[in-house]
């Protein structure tokens, strides 16, 4: 563990931040995107069912990928489910 987070981890501490509170806020197109690739959709799914085109769901998904500093959306998505900024149960999975 570096200084930094280690330092970033004691200040949440101090100030009474939850660990569940998410640190990277997204917008709500962004929560959407996530939610369907979260359920296995592919680019092209999620733009046909948000009436999109490819390239504005690849741009949120460049946004989501910034936001929490990872390479692809399996990280994305992993770090968004456990900092809290995306809230999934089991029944949300698609069979």
């Amino acid at each position: 563990m570096s200084t930094q987070t280690s330092i970033d981890a004691f200040a949440r501490t101090v100030s009474g931040e939850d660990a569940n509170t998410p640190s990277v806020k997204l917008t709500a197109r962004e929560t959407q995107i996530l939610l369907w690739c979260f359920k296995g959709k592919t680019t092209w799914e999620i733009s046909r069912i948000e009436n999109r085109s490819e390239s504005t769901v690849n741009f949120h998904f460049a946004n989501i990928r910034r936001k929490f500093a990872v390479n692809s959306r399996s990280a994305a998505l992993l770090k968004a489910i456990e900092t809290g900024a995306l809230a999934v149960d089991s029944s949300e999975r698609c069979p």
